[in-house]
C-alpha cells in the first residue's frame, strides 16, 4: 500500500512537472500573462475641467466652467465651487448651525456626468430641503482608493455629519491600477502580509509618465504563494479552482484582487469617518447590466455581507433600478450609448435616498 501511494505520488508530480515543462515550450508564460506596454491614451471629456492633483492624481479645477460636449446627449455646462465641488455654490469650513452636512464621495456616477448641475442627485437631495447641505465630491474615473483619499484630503476639513460613499461596481478594479487608461497616473494600496494598507505613487508623477505595470502586484504573497506563481499550470489552474471553491461556498463570492484589496480600504475609510464623528452610508450604484438582471453578482453579495460585518448602512439601488426599467425602459434612467444615470435615473436615486433617510 506504501509503495502504491508512492508510487502516485511521484507519477502525479511527475506529469504536473512534464504539463509545466509543455506550457512553457509553447510559450503560453509569455503570450497569456505578459503586460504589453501602453503605446497611446484615451482623451476624456473630463481633461477639460480636470488637472493633476499630488495626491489624488486628478482632481477638478477650481471655479471652472466647462463644456462638456458628446453626441450621446445635448450639451451640459460643468461648474465646479472654489473648493473643486460640483456646481457654484459655495460651502463654509465652519457648518452653519442646524444644518446637516452630507459628503457625497464617489466617481462619475455621484460627479453626474452627462447632466446638469442642478440635475445631479447631491444637488437634488439639497433642493428637497430638510436643512440639508450635500457637498458633490465625485470625480470621474475615481476607484475605492481615490474615494476614501478625496475624504481625507477634501472631505474632512468640512466636518460632515454623514458621509455618503458611492460605489459603482468597477470602482474595485479601478484601485488595481497605477495609472488609468486616459495617461493619468494615480495613487493606489497593497496589502501587506499582514493585511495592513500600503500607500504607492504618492507624491503622484505627472500625467503620462508612466506606461509600463499598470496592473502591479497589490497582495503581498508568503514564500509559498510566490512559488506556485511561478508555475504557469498554477496560474491557469487557478481561476476554475476558485470558481468551484465559491460554488461550494467554501469562500467569499468575491476573492478576487480587487475585492480583497478594495474591502480593506473601505474599511478604513468606514473606521476614519467613524473617528470624525460623522456616519458612514454606503450606496450602491448599479451599472447597466445590473439594473438589467435581477440575478445578484459575487460581488454585490459580498458588499453585503461586509456591510453587515462593519455594521453601516447599506442603500442598494438596484431593486428600485429593475422595477423602474421594468416599467418605463433602460434608456429612461441611463443615458442612450452611455453608461450613466439620466436626469431621471438621478431623481429616482435622490427619492430612494429620502426614503431611507
Amino acid at each position: 500500500m506504501k509503495k502504491n501511494i508512492l508510487l502516485a505520488v511521484v507519477a502525479l508530480l511527475f506529469s504536473l512537472a512534464v504539463a509545466e515543462t509543455v506550457l512553457r515550450f509553447v510559450g503560453v508564460d509569455r503570450v497569456k500573462f505578459q503586460e504589453k506596454p501602453r503605446m497611446s491614451w484615451v482623451n476624456v471629456p473630463e481633461n477639460s475641467w480636470v488637472e493633476h492633483h499630488p495626491v489624488l492624481g486628478w482632481y477638478s479645477q477650481k471655479n471652472k466652467t466647462a463644456l462638456l460636449d458628446s453626441t450621446n446627449f445635448q450639451q451640459v455646462i460643468v461648474h465646479t465651487n472654489s473648493a473643486g465641488f460640483r456646481g457654484a455654490r459655495e460651502y463654509a469650513l465652519q457648518k452653519p448651525k442646524g444644518v446637516i452636512r452630507i459628503a457625497a464621495l464617489g466617481d462619475s456616477f455621484v460627479f453626474g456626468f452627462g447632466v446638469q448641475d442642478a440635475e445631479t442627485f447631491p444637488a437634488l437631495l439639497e433642493a428637497d430641503g430638510g436643512g440639508r447641505e450635500v457637498l458633490n465630491l465625485g470625480v470621474p474615473g475615481y476607484g475605492i482608493d481615490q474615494i476614501y483619499l478625496s475624504y481625507r484630503e477634501v472631505a474632512r476639513p468640512y466636518h460632515p455629519d454623514i458621509v455618503l460613499i458611492g460605489i459603482f461596481p468597477e470602482d474595485f478594479w479601478r484601485c488595481t491600477r497605477s495609472f488609468a487608461d486616459s495617461g493619468h497616473v494615480k495613487p493606489y494600496f497593497s496589502l501587506s502580509k499582514e493585511g495592513k494598507l500600503v500607500l504607492h505613487n504618492v507624491p503622484v508623477p505627472p500625467p503620462f509618465s508612466l506606461d509600463t505595470d499598470q496592473f502591479p502586484l497589490l497582495v503581498e504573497q508568503n514564500a509559498l504563494q510566490k512559488l506556485l506563481n511561478r508555475s504557469v499550470l498554477y496560474r491557469i489552474a487557478r481561476k476554475p479552482l476558485i470558481k468551484l471553491a465559491k460554488n461550494m461556498r467554501l469562500i467569499d463570492p468575491d476573492s478576487s484582487e480587487e475585492w480583497l484589496v478594495g474591502r480593506a480600504i473601505l474599511s478604513q475609510l468606514i473606521k476614519e469617518v467613524r473617528a470624525d464623528g460623522a456616519t458612514p452610508l454606503i450606496l450602491l450604484m448599479p451599472s447597466k447590466a445590473w439594473a438589467e438582471n435581477t440575478r445578484r453578482t459575487s460581488q454585490e453579495r459580498s458588499i453585503r455581507r461586509f456591510a453587515e460585518r462593519e455594521k453601516v448602512d447599506l442603500i442598494n439601488l438596484r431593486p428600485e433600478f429593475n422595477d423602474a426599467i421594468a416599467k418605463d425602459g433602460l434608456e429612461a434612467y441611463y443615458i442612450k450609448n452611455d453608461w450613466h444615470w439620466t436626469a431621471k435615473g438621478h431623481r429616482l436615486v435622490a427619492d430612494v435616498i429620502n426614503q431611507n433617510q
